[in-house]
């Protein structure tokens, strides 16, 4: 008797043994099949990753890592140009009045208000000379302009018109038509130069030079910089602002970009984009 207690005894504890074994066992399994499984995620993850960071054109370019993933068409990127006439005039429930009486792109408002509140921390008191204007009043300036210089200089309406718009830009072709523009000296440099003559020796004032450091971080760009006349067809203008956003903005000033230059860079990369 006590020999088939005994052997019972044995026979009890090596099955518990067993199911010790085989649930320890699973466990084990379990957790190794968990960790290969969430490293084979996190591989996929990461080359996944990799794979949009190293994405190159057909011809072995790689994208810059850094170029912002924002479409070309961004209501902020439109392109106005002597060479590209305004598609669309802004409506006027989309424009507001500053509290200088000039009117913007109500879009663009906080972020002009944001930049002229920084300056005025920097003892630059920003003075907006000029922003939105509507196509027609562009051209009635602009045939105002043509007609002093037929009178005055006694041109033929071609040559005159040629001539103004050394100076001018003709009415549809102004960025100024946007909304997004803005036209900006220190009040400074104003009360030194009443007749308000504006040209590059500008880029040398300190307003002009804070701006040019500044302004994109409230997302304006120096629109028509220097020694990039032959890409915006305007000559230098430090005191030409133009709002494309924060990203694209200093995006644009880290690399020396023009508009047109950065939209290339868009619209090469936007059919590679994952």
């Amino acid at each position: 008797m006590n020999k088939i207690i005994g052997a019972a005894t044995i026979l009890m504890v090596a099955v518990a043994a067993f199911f010790i074994f085989f649930d320890d066992y699973q466990k084990n399994n379990s957790s190794s099949i968990a960790s290969s499984t969430a490293t084979t995620l996190t591989s996929s993850t990461a080359s996944t990753q990799e794979s949009t960071q190293a994405v190159s054109d057909s011809s072995g370019d790689m994208r810059p890592k850094d170029l912002p993933q924002i479409k070309s068409n961004d209501w902020r990127l439109v392109l106005v140009s002597p060479d590209h006439k305004i598609k669309q005039e802004i409506s006027e429930d989309q424009l507001t009045t500053l509290a200088d009486g000039h009117m913007v792109d109500k879009r663009i408002a906080t972020s002009y208000e944001a930049l002229k509140a920084a300056a005025k921390k920097a003892n630059i008191n920003l003075h907006l000379v000029s922003s939105y204007r509507s196509v027609a009043y562009q051209k009635q300036v602009f045939n105002e302009r043509v007609s002093q210089l037929e009178s005055q200089d006694h041109l033929g309406r071609e040559a005159a018109i040629k001539k103004a718009k050394l100076t001018m830009t003709e009415p549809g072709y102004s960025e100024h038509h946007t909304g997004l523009a803005v036209d900006v000296v220190d009040e400074k440099w104003l009360s030194s130069n009443p007749d308000m003559i504006l040209d590059e020796s500008y880029s040398k004032q300190p307003g002009a030079q804070w701006l040019q450091k500044n302004a994109s971080r409230f997302g304006f760009i120096v629109r028509y910089p220097a020694g990039k006349e032959n890409i915006t067809k305007i000559t230098y203008e430090p005191w030409h602002l133009r709002y494309v956003g924060i990203e694209s903005a200093q995006y644009i000033t880290t690399h020396d970009l023009t508009l047109e230059e950065y939209l290339t860079q868009l619209e090469k990369w936007e059919g590679y984009e994952h």
